[in-house]
């Protein structure tokens, strides 16, 4: 399992230069940048200090569209909306998560939107997993830069872990779950269900090894009960 952090169009330099020095330092590697080059910036060279490398190796794409296909799990990190039937997890509970993940997921990138706005809803629909930092009060908010920090530091666990335990994950297993489920949601006639499909979409990128590897099962025994009834 691999983590990048992802700033969605950021808008100060110094921003940029603090999240690199913030992942450096709880020993992640790569930051990827959508349709923004201010790591080219001064300005974020020097609030980098000494992580540097990040900048220079910093990956620029022009939407998140352009990583939907190369990362097995994309999550949005964003303000909890009261109300939606999504399931928001802290930085701690998404910990957790990843650790199960860690045979059935590749690759994660984790999404941080604009500093006014945040990602826009187009973006949301394109992640995995929705994960909010929870305040005692909402004003004022965490930047940017001290967003990175908290998930780079909550996440600093997984990081380690998977290095020590040195694990070769089976290729997307998870992706290709909800990939099969999509199919089989197509092939009953229920893909209408917009409510349906999000939802049981959304359950199953929570899902740890163990259940991945018994939702795939349960998908095998379905389809074979759907080719004899034909």
């Amino acid at each position: 399992m691999s983590l990048v952090f992802v700033l969605v169009e950021p808008t100060r330099a110094a921003n940029v230069g603090a999240a690199a020095r913030a992942i450096k330092t709880m020993g992640f590697e790569q930051l990827i940048l959508v349709n923004s080059s201010l790591h080219l910036e001064k300005e974020a060279h020097w609030v980098a200090h000494g992580a540097t490398d990040i900048l220079e190796r910093t990956l620029v794409v022009d939407s998140v569209a352009d990583i939907r296909a190369q990362y097995d799990q994309l999550i949005a990190t964003t303000a909890r909306e009261r109300g939606t039937p999504r399931q928001y997890l802290t930085p701690d509970e998404l910990k957790g998560t990843l650790i199960e993940q860690s045979d059935s997921v590749k690759k994660i990138a984790l999404l941080f939107g604009r500093e006014s706005s945040g990602l826009s809803n187009s973006e949301l629909e394109l992640c995995d997993v929705f994960s909010y930092v929870p305040l005692i009060n909402d004003y004022p908010s965490l930047n940017l830069a001290q967003a990175v920090m908290v998930y780079s530091y909550a996440l600093s666990e997984v990081n380690n872990r998977l290095k020590q335990k040195q694990i070769q994950p089976q290729e997307g297993q998870l992706q290709a779950l909800k990939n099969r489920t999509q199919l089989l949601l197509q092939e009953l006639g229920t893909q209408d269900d917009v409510k349906l499909s999000r939802w049981l979409l959304d359950g199953m990128s929570l899902l740890g090894d163990r259940d991945c590897k018994m939702a795939h099962q349960l998908l095998n025994d379905i389809g074979r009960k759907l080719n004899t009834d034909k």
